[in-house]
Parts: structure tokens; C-alpha cells; sequence
């Protein structure tokens, strides 16, 4: 096959993937304009307050940029293989198990952290040092839990400074509490390779926008707390093996009864994309 008609095929294809997301994006608009906040005459702030909606601080009207993100994930064990050709300690400190796009590594010697203030910063340490491409991931507070029950150290990778939100693109390292220490069990790790933008950049909708969409769509309960909200790359898309992320703003909502939910916003269309599917194209 000539090199021109392979260009020729490769552009075709691209030209198809935008198309797909532009009828996406346009999609998108017309859906939310069935709510739309900005026909709410009273300040979102003061909508909150009069049903006891709290939060800390204020909400940022700040005005952000993002893409449309493509990327591969990897196959972990060919990851592997590439590394280890300039690394021959790499992952010798214990077991791993490839599964995939994802691997499980368990230390022979146990990573023992004292004091649990010190978690953090002895995670990513050991991860900077230690993991495949430790270096390209972010420690990720809200995405993490340190509670009595539970401790779970989440990175993920991120592009532009704004975190990938996916099971695709995250190390996860496990602790247990044992004699009063904090012990490492495992870590799973999953990577995604060329983070590669597929149009130029868009403006985002603002934090405080997003929780207006939620507050006018009956999704924050009164007497309710928004914990926290975050700007993320979360996953739309796949394309032949190829993922395609979108930024959102990934909300947490603690209920009067001290439930939580997650709710997710598109912030190039400030609409509520919480219970939506990944979309899967074979063929284009």
C-alpha cells in the first residue's frame, strides 16, 4: 500500500472521529437547554442557602480551557517489557500480576508507613521511585480515601494539570492497619500513552455554573453538602481501542442522611452526564 493512500486513510478516519464528536458536542447544547440556569434570576449562592445547601468557601466563576482528549491504553506487560530494557531492577522488589491493560504488584518487603499524616508523602515517594512511569502520576485527594475503614492512595496522570478520572489512567496503592502502623498490601496500576489533544482548546463552563445545572435539575438535595467539586478528564468514548476523554466537573454531595453520590457534569456543555454510558465505535 502506497504511503499516500495510507496518509489518505489516516486523515479520512480523523476527519470521521471529529465529525463524531462535533455531532456529540451540538447533541449535548440542545439537551441541556431544557434547564438551563442561566434563566434563574436569583444567585445560585442564595438558592443554596435558602435550602440549607452548604459548602466551603466560594464557587469559583473562574474561566478554564480544555480538549477533547485521545489516548491508547496500554498494555501493561508491554509496558513492562519496553522499561525494563533501561531498567533491570524495575518491579524486582516483589510480585506482579498483568492482566491486560492493568497489573498488581505486591511488595516482598512490606512498605510500612507510621504515622498516618505521613501517607501521602511516603506514597509518592515510593511511587516516583518505584512504579512504571511513577513520574507522570498526581496524587488525587478527592479521588482518595483516608478514612477509619478504608485507605486508598489514588494518582492518576493528567494533562494540562487537569486529572484523568478513570479506571483506565490510575495507581491505586492499598494500606491496612496493622500493630498501629500503616502497611502497603498492593498497588494496581493502569496508564494510558499519547495524550494527544484532538481539537484545538474550548472554554469550560465555571464551577459555579455546573453546581447551578445540578441545583436546577433537583440533583443537590436540600440540607445537603457539596463536599467538594472537581475539574476532570472522565471518559466518553472509545474509537477502535482509542479512548476519547472530555473535561467535567465531578461533584460530591453528602445528604442529610450522610449518604454520598457523585455527579458529573460535561463542562463544554454544562450537562449532566452522571448515569452516561461509554459510547463504543467499531466502525466509522
Amino acid at each position: 500500500m502506497g504511503f499516500k493512500r495510507i496518509e489518505w486513510i489516516f486523515f479520512i478516519a480523523f476527519l470521521g472521529v471529529n465529525i463524531f464528536l462535533l455531532n456529540i458536542f451540538q447533541a449535548s447544547k440542545s439537551d441541556q437547554m431544557i434547564v438551563s440556569p442561566e434563566s434563574q434570576k436569583i444567585p445560585i449562592e442564595q438558592r443554596l442557602e435558602n435550602d440549607e445547601i452548604r459548602y466551603e468557601g466560594t464557587l469559583s466563576d473562574q474561566s478554564l480551557t480544555g480538549y477533547y482528549l485521545s489516548a491508547k491504553p496500554a498494555t501493561m506487560q508491554s509496558l513492562y517489557t519496553e522499561i525494563k530494557k533501561n531498567n533491570s531492577q524495575l518491579l524486582s522488589d516483589g510480585e506482579t500480576k498483568f492482566d491486560g491493560t492493568r497489573l498488581i504488584h505486591q511488595t516482598m518487603d512490606k512498605f510500612i508507613v507510621p504515622e498516618k499524616e505521613d501517607l501521602v508523602a511516603a506514597s509518592q515517594t515510593y511511587w516516583k521511585k518505584s512504579v512504571m512511569r511513577g513520574d507522570e502520576y498526581t496524587y488525587q485527594r478527592n479521588f482518595s480515601t483516608l478514612s477509619d475503614e478504608k485507605i486508598e492512595i489514588v494518582a492518576t496522570q493528567s494533562y494540562e494539570g487537569i486529572p484523568i478520572n478513570d479506571p483506565s489512567s490510575q495507581l491505586i496503592l492499598n494500606f491496612a492497619k496493622e500493630n498501629e502502623e500503616y502497611v502497603n498490601t498492593n498497588y494496581s496500576q493502569t496508564f494510558v500513552s499519547n495524550l494527544t489533544p484532538l481539537r484545538e482548546s474550548m472554554s469550560l463552563y465555571t464551577e459555579k455554573e455546573a453546581i447551578a445545572t445540578l441545583y436546577s435539575n433537583n440533583r443537590l438535595p436540600a440540607k445537603s453538602t457539596i463536599e467538594w467539586a472537581q475539574l476532570a478528564y472522565t471518559l466518553i468514548l472509545n474509537v477502535r481501542g482509542q479512548n476519547v476523554y472530555i473535561p467535567a466537573w465531578i461533584v460530591s454531595v453528602k445528604k442529610a442522611d450522610n449518604s454520598r453520590q457523585l455527579e458529573v457534569v460535561n463542562a463544554f456543555s454544562n450537562r449532566i452526564i452522571t448515569n452516561s454510558s461509554v459510547r463504543k465505535v467499531e466502525n466509522y
